[in-house]
């Protein structure tokens, strides 16, 4: 990827896990995942629903930055990473063992993730971060069978998928309409801005995200809770996590809580819906 995360309050020129030669086994913007996901993703599961002493699956483990740091508060719970990537698996288990959750973990490699080998309602929570994006073809199957393994009353959280409402490609590119182009015209104009290399695969890297209405599409059938459509439900996140800690966002606050207020309770759509990103979308399973 061409895009290049800015370094976060937590990192440091050496990592503190992460070291005598296991560093140079991560991409740079993968070794603080870990932190960035105590940092982000764990405090929204435990203001939702808890994590502690659940069972819990990450879809697309990735490097393991997820599923670790559910591990870490996890408690007598479980997490399960499954990715098709061999490589990421063993990864993630490396990154287990650094941070001494590995016990806590059932990492599993499956080359195609349709149908998953889990049972019906097995898992507490499962999460898809970052990862719809790079599902290129029939998305609809997989997020419908992840949710197919979340237990009644469990919950499906999908977070950091690109939002295609938007023009620019944050992901990959940084090219404004590659989200909107067609697969060849999005490469050839990549490459030829130099923002891509050839006989790379740019919808494979993730170059197209998606919007809340396909996923309210894909899930149809379902009976679910948007649990985001509650009253003050990432307002209330944020003012009680400490995120409102600087001067900017303090002002912000105020248009940003009236905005969640009035699509929410009058439009019934969730305000992360028209972010670049959608963010910590958490789906309730009814039934």
């Amino acid at each position: 990827m061409y895009l290049k995360r800015k370094r976060k309050h937590y990192e440091r020129d050496t990592h503190p896990v992460l070291k005598n030669g296991l560093e140079k086994l991560f991409p740079e913007d993968q070794l603080f995942s870990v932190e960035a996901s105590i940092d982000t993703m764990v405090p929204w599961i435990e203001y939702v629903c808890g994590i502690v002493n659940k069972n819990v699956l990450v879809f697309g483990t990735g490097l393991g930055g997820t599923s670790v740091a559910c591990a870490l508060k996890i408690g007598n719970g479980k997490v399960y990473g499954i990715d098709i990537s061999r490589e990421a698996v063993e990864k993630t288990g490396i990154k287990a063992e650094a941070y001494g959750v590995r016990d806590k973990m059932e990492l599993v490699h499956q080359e195609d993730t349709y149908p998953l080998r889990f049972k019906d309602n097995m898992f507490d929570i499962v999460i898809l971060a970052d990862v719809i994006e790079h599902i290129v073809n029939d998305r609809e199957k997989y997020v419908r069978e992840v949710y197919r393994v979340a237990k009644k009353g469990g919950y499906m959280i999908i977070t950091g998928t690109p939002n295609v409402l938007y023009a620019k490609d944050r992901h990959t590119t940084g090219l404004y309409f590659i989200p909107w182009l067609s697969s060849k015209a999005a490469y050839r104009y990549a490459v030829l801005r130099k923002r891509w290399k050839v006989g790379e695969n740019l919808d494979y890297a993730g170059r197209k995200g998606t919007s809340y209405w396909h996923i309210k599409k894909w899930l149809r059938g379902f009976d679910y809770e948007i649990m985001n459509l509650r009253k003050g439900f990432t307002s209330d996140y944020l003012k009680k996590n400490g995120r409102l800690n600087t001067t900017m966002r303090k002002i912000l606050f105020v248009p940003y809580r009236f905005t969640e207020k009035i699509l929410s309770a009058v439009f019934r759509i969730p305000v992360t819906a028209f972010m670049p990103y959608i963010n910590h979308l958490f789906i309730k399973k009814v039934k």
